[in-house]
C-alpha cells in the first residue's frame, strides 16, 4: 500500500517513520485480516513476530488470578505491538486482542531487531513511543493510588469526549462497553454503571441509540471539577 501524510496519525509509529523506513518495513511484512475478538498475542507466549496496525484497534490486557480483566493500553492505526518480546526475547507481557476487525502487517522478531540495528530513524521513533507508553502507565498508576474509581471513570469519559468533540458537544458512535471501561479504570462494571447513571441524571451524558452523547464538553468539565 502507499503511504502519505494522512494515512496514519502523526504520533503513531507508522506515521512517524520517514518514507524510506516505511518502504523498507512494508516490503518485509505479510498483511493479514483479523476479526474482532481475535487474540493476536497471548501472555507468557514466546514472541516470534511484531505486528503493525494498518487499520483497526487492538487492546493490550491482562487477567488476574481471579479472572478479572485489566486493560492498560489501546492501540490503533499506525501503532505496533509485540516489540517488547522482539527486543528482549522474553515471553509476552500481556494479551493483545483485536477490538475491531483489523488489517495487520507482520514481520518476524529477528527482522524487526535487524531493522532497529541498521535503521536509526526506526530506532529513534520507537524509543520516543516507548517513553510515551511509560509516561502514560506511570500516570495510571498514580491515578489508581490517588483517585477514586468514579473519578478515574469521569476523567476517562472526558478524554473520550474530547477525542470526538465537535464544537461544544461530542457523539461517540461506537463507545466502549461498561465492562471495557471498568477494565481500563480498574473498577467493576456495576460501579461504572452507577456512575454513568449519575452522570445521565446530571445531564452531562446521554444515549442516542447505541452512541454515547455529551451535550456540553464545558458542562462535563464543570461536573468533574465539582465532584
Amino acid at each position: 500500500m502507499q503511504r502519505n501524510e494522512l494515512t496514519f496519525p502523526k504520533g503513531s509509529f507508522l506515521g512517524r517513520i520517514n518514507l524510506a523506513s516505511w518502504e523498507q518495513l512494508s516490503a518485509l511484512w505479510t498483511v493479514k485480516q483479523y476479526r474482532s475478538g481475535h487474540f493476536l498475542i497471548s501472555a507468557d507466549d514466546v514472541g516470534q513476530e511484531v505486528f503493525f496496525i494498518v487499520d483497526g484497534s487492538v487492546k493490550a490486557t491482562i487477567y488476574t488470578d481471579g479472572g478479572r480483566e485489566v486493560a492498560f493500553l489501546t492501540l490503533s492505526n499506525g501503532d505496533c505491538l509485540g516489540e517488547f518480546s522482539a527486543i528482549d526475547e522474553a515471553p509476552r507481557s500481556s494479551d493483545a486482542i483485536a477490538e475491531t476487525d483489523c488489517i495487520i502487517g507482520r514481520i518476524s522478531s529477528k527482522q524487526f531487531r535487524d531493522l532497529l540495528k541498521s535503521n536509526s530513524d526506526m530506532s529513534y521513533n520507537l524509543l520516543i513511543l516507548l517513553v510515551g507508553h511509560l509516561r502514560r502507565l506511570d500516570k495510571r498508576v498514580i491515578d489508581f493510588n490517588a483517585k477514586s474509581a468514579d473519578k478515574r471513570l469521569r476523567e476517562k469519559l472526558l478524554e473520550l469526549a474530547e477525542m470526538h468533540q465537535k464544537d461544544n458537544e461530542a457523539l461517540i458512535e461506537k463507545p466502549p462497553t461498561q465492562a471495557q471501561l471498568a477494565a481500563y479504570v480498574f473498577s467493576s462494571r456495576e460501579s461504572v454503571a452507577r456512575e454513568m447513571g449519575r452522570m445521565r441524571k446530571a445531564g452531562v451524558l446521554g444515549r442516542r441509540k447505541r452512541a454515547l452523547f455529551f451535550p456540553s464538553i464545558k458542562g462535563l468539565r464543570d461536573y468533574l471539577d465539582n465532584q
